[in-house]
């Protein structure tokens, strides 16, 4: 049975995202080129090939590797160790996006070569803050992996 733990892991550390997620939405992408001649019905796809993977994840902050986060203070310190995880040092600088764990055989389902796309989040809400991170993964396969 997966157990659902999306983290970040890059170079030996991890950092789980804070909890709860309420959508994970992956989007495949294609390139092709399409060809259409005049006066014939339908069309023709040529090298039809997968490209990255986008994967939009929304959460929020109210607990965090299995502690809750129940201050403005520990939700803004949370949110802080968020945005210095998804950010990269330089311009290659990609990291491994977990997904699930599958205990019985101790590994994991992870997209590689990740690199955030996008990162934004509310604070209006002094109860409950939120966020959005966009992951863009240059591989497109979800890969079993060892931690």
């Amino acid at each position: 049975m997966f157990h659902f733990r999306p983290s970040i892991v890059r170079s030996g550390s991890s950092y789980e995202l804070p909890r709860p997620v309420t959508s994970l939405r992956i989007q495949d992408g294609f390139d092709f080129a399409r060809w259409k001649v005049p006066l014939v019905a339908g069309d023709l796809l040529i090298g039809h090939t997968a490209s990255g993977v986008d994967i939009a994840i929304e959460g929020q902050i109210a607990s965090q590797a299995g502690q809750l986060q129940l201050t403005e203070d520990q939700m803004f310190q949370t949110l802080e160790g968020l945005r210095a995880a998804v950010q990269s040092a330089t311009p290659d600088d990609r990291y491994r996006l977990f997904l699930y764990l599958d205990p019985a055989t101790a590994t994991y389902r992870s997209f590689r070569d990740c690199a955030t796309v996008r990162f934004e989040y509310d604070l209006s809400q002094k109860h409950l803050f939120t966020y959005t991170l966009v992951v863009h993964a240059s591989r497109p396969s979800i890969e079993t992996t060892a931690p």
